[in-house]
């Protein structure tokens, strides 16, 4: 007996040579409407359906730039590792029958968890890279003369100290080895008034370190994060990547190469306003 032809899923939206299909879009909107559900509210009213079709069809769009440009630079996350990470949770909840389970009380699906980790290890990866890139232009900034004060205002991502220069204030011992272990080390190890002259790959991201002071009350700290936690929480996407990404749709706008056609919902971002691309999808 011949097998018969796979069903291919309609496509809804094109990015470049991209394909956007229906069932692609099915996985997000299904689990997005199992968990409204599930905290109580309806998703009768046609004006709220079209909008989170329309928030939808835009997380779809924004990652699939994001995970163009993470193929472009060899970042891009393997179907290997997705399979590596769902058998990694299928382990820890207790096999896979209880995975399914956990994630269908939570409103998701196995579908959803590998979209999860396709488009989060994506962001993830390209932040970081532009990341490092924008911590060496700091670092060449402060390098030419520039004031460690005015550079942190301007270009830390720390928003609870960019505004005072990246000022951390005086550090006991104690409360400096709450930091991570890099950070730590390298304030140990700077004279007063120096900073670090490579960034420090820390839990936050890429640090530049200044110390101020060195007494028995502590270390008085200064610094510049330039944002890549890990764990990534696409969450605390800073400003200057959410730039980078409207750029990048601009630029595939300007050459009709982004097409939508689903229909019920808006979010072309070539044909209307330009919101925050919206953060990856989450369990």
């Amino acid at each position: 007996m011949s097998k018969m032809p796979p069903v291919l899923s309609t496509v809804i939206a094109r990015v470049g040579q991209v394909t956007i299909t229906l069932a692609q879009f099915n996985v997000r909107y299904n689990s997005a409407l199992v968990a409204i559900e599930q905290g109580g509210a309806t998703s009768n009213d046609p004006a709220q359906t079209t909008n989170l079709r329309t928030k939808v069809l835009r997380s779809l769009l924004t990652d699939t730039v994001i995970n163009e440009e993470a193929t472009k630079l060899g970042l891009e996350v393997t179907p290997e590792e997705v399979e590596k990470q769902v058998a990694t949770d299928a382990t820890q909840a207790g096999g896979m029958s209880a995975l399914v389970t956990e994630l269908a009380g939570a409103g998701g699906s196995v579908a959803q968890l590998e979209d999860e980790i396709t488009s989060q290890g994506n962001e993830m990866r390209l932040e970081d890279h532009f990341a490092q890139s924008r911590a060496a232009t700091v670092e060449g900034i402060l390098g030419d003369g520039a004031n460690f004060i005015a550079t942190a205002k301007n270009w830390s991502d720390d928003t609870g100290t960019s505004d005072n220069g990246g000022d951390l204030g005086v550090l006991t011992g104690a409360q400096l080895k709450t930091y991570d272990p890099a950070f730590a080390t390298a304030v140990e190890e700077l004279a007063i008034g120096d900073y670090t002259r490579t960034p420090i790959h820390d839990a936050g991201g890429y640090d530049i370190v200044q110390l101020l002071s060195k007494s028995s009350q502590g270390y008085g700290i200064r610094h510049i994060l330039i944002y890549a936690g890990n764990p990534y929480d696409v969450r605390d996407r800073p400003s200057w990547f959410t730039e980078s990404l409207f750029n990048a749709i601009d630029q595939l706008c300007q050459k009709n190469q982004i097409v939508v056609i689903l229909n019920n919902a808006g979010g072309n971002p070539c044909t209307a306003p330009k919101p925050t691309p919206p953060p990856a999808s989450r369990s």
